[in-house]
């Protein structure tokens, strides 16, 4: 039995992070708030949480080089004051915002994110013995999701004291600078020798493993239908605290993860994640029909719930097709995060088209089909 302890002095700045890392994903309940309150005929805004997501296709890689040659505590601080910046940019322009405050703003924050998501979690690994990395991750998903699970309140409490969503962006960058400070008092250990990040291309060549491809693929769709569903859930209750929605789901999430880590611990990933999918489908096929705003809150949370481990299980899948080019999988996993891009801009044409807003969840519907799918597939090709 392993009886190394972990430094919490390290650690807890480090889960930190995962906290900051949180930050970019608040731009969906955001954006829906955005909608409903600010520009409710304006289909430029289902395009804002695309310039966050972006960044992770682009810039992963030479992050990733950037890093190896300066340092993990180095690269997630750049990424600490990019973000920021980013929050405190459209606050700056008063509310009498512009679109392209915002789109710069959120572009900013989704650089910064980038450098913080390429550096906090191999940070965390240096502090941890690897036998343990995998339960340490669900801790630091579950500070990811109360990042997450707050934006509703905040939003909500700022809105009825002052009429201004915009005044819950410095409160999130004061987070920030608090986290970076932290971070900087303390002495993260560096890796004496950085084994070579895999580039680009490298990260491609996996995809020729069918069970890395499905995997890939399946991380993608995760994120495109969680943001997607936070984003269109905001729009079928029609009240100020609609964004309240994306609460219950990231507080049953932080239940979910919990008890999906034990389950893990005792059934097979891919069983698991093939009955979360087939509640999930049914589920966001309901809510496209359901009407009463309590529904939709319950409805919300058991997704929430139901989705908590659908990250983990497509990585360690596709980690453990091809054990030895674990860093080329890391890659590939910064890149599907891409896949957030499209979310908003597909619900948003959908609800442009047909005109009803609940008709925004087909997209997420056809995301839980394949995910559906891939665990249906990964399941066989392991009783073969």
């Amino acid at each position: 039995m392993n009886s190394v302890k972990v430094d919490k002095r390290l650690l807890m700045p480090v889960l930190a992070g995962f906290f900051i890392m949180g930050f970019c994903d608040i731009v969906a309940p955001l954006t829906g708030n955005i909608i409903v309150n600010d520009f409710p005929s304006d289909s430029n805004v289902y395009y804002l949480p695309s310039m966050v997501f972006l960044w992770f296709l682009l810039l992963s890689t030479p992050i990733a080089a950037f890093m190896n040659r300066h340092g993990r505590k180095i690269t997630a601080l750049i990424g600490y004051l990019l973000t920021c910046v980013g929050l405190i940019i459209p606050y700056l322009s008063g509310e009498s915002y512009s679109l392209g405050w915002l789109f710069a703003g959120f572009g900013v924050l989704g650089l910064g994110n980038t450098f913080v998501q390429v550096a906090v979690n191999p940070m965390l690994a240096t502090i941890v013995p690897g036998e343990r990395m995998t339960s340490y991750l669900t801790v630091g998903q579950i500070f990811r999701n109360t990042a997450l699970m707050l934006v509703g309140p905040l939003v909500t409490l700022l809105m009825a004291f002052t009429d201004n969503w915009l005044n819950v962006l410095p409160v999130y960058a004061l987070l920030t600078v608090v986290g970076g400070v932290w971070l900087q008092l303390t002495s993260v250990p560096e890796p004496r020798s950085e084994v070579r990040t895999a580039g680009l291309v490298d990260c491609f060549r996996l995809l020729r493993n069918s069970r890395v491809l499905i995997s890939a693929v399946g991380i993608a769709t995760f994120i495109a239908a969680d943001i997607s569903i936070n984003f269109v859930a905001g729009n079928l209750i029609d009240t100020s605290s609609s964004i309240l929605t994306s609460t219950g789901f990231y507080a049953c999430r932080i239940v979910g993860t919990l008890v999906g880590a034990w389950v893990l611990v005792h059934y097979s990933d891919v069983k698991y994640l093939r009955w979360n999918m087939g509640v999930a489908l049914l589920l966001c096929l309901l809510l496209i029909f359901v009407q009463t705003p309590l529904l939709v809150y319950v409805v919300m949370g058991v997704l929430g719930f139901v989705m908590s481990c659908v990250f983990a299980t497509f990585y360690a899948v596709a980690t453990k097709a091809v054990p030895e080019q674990a860093n080329g999988v890391a890659g590939l996993m910064i890149l599907a995060i891409s896949g957030g891009a499209v979310a908003c801009p597909a619900s948003g044409l959908l609800i442009e088209w047909t005109g009803v807003n609940a008709c925004g969840l087909l997209f997420p519907v056809a995301c839980l089909c394949y995910m559906f799918w891939a665990a249906l597939k990964l399941g066989f090709d392991n009783n073969k």
